[in-house]
């Protein structure tokens, strides 16, 4: 699955480019497509591609994992960062 999507993922660059130079190749069903459809369909199509490689790569942080960690405040953080330069 990941394989497919990396091949629309690098895919995608081209039909934008296609769809700019030609865009009769990419709306091949429309009577007189434009540049701007055609290059619409090549950047949407890396935007969900790239998403859906992300999702299926990335690995999701859940809130369980490890020790919880103590939320200090902005200032308090300002601080120790003061503090460590001196």
């Amino acid at each position: 699955m990941i394989q497919l999507i990396m091949v629309l993922v690098a895919l995608s660059p081209v039909v934008f480019l296609i769809g700019l130079l030609k865009p009769k190749w990419i709306l091949f069903w429309m009577k007189e497509p434009d540049r701007l459809w055609a290059s619409s369909v090549g950047i949407l199509m890396f935007m969900a591609t790239f998403t859906a490689y992300s999702e299926l790569r990335l690995k999701h942080k859940s809130g369980q994992e490890g020790a919880p960690q103590r939320q200090m405040s902005p200032e308090r953080q300002n601080e120790l960062q003061l503090d460590r330069l001196r």
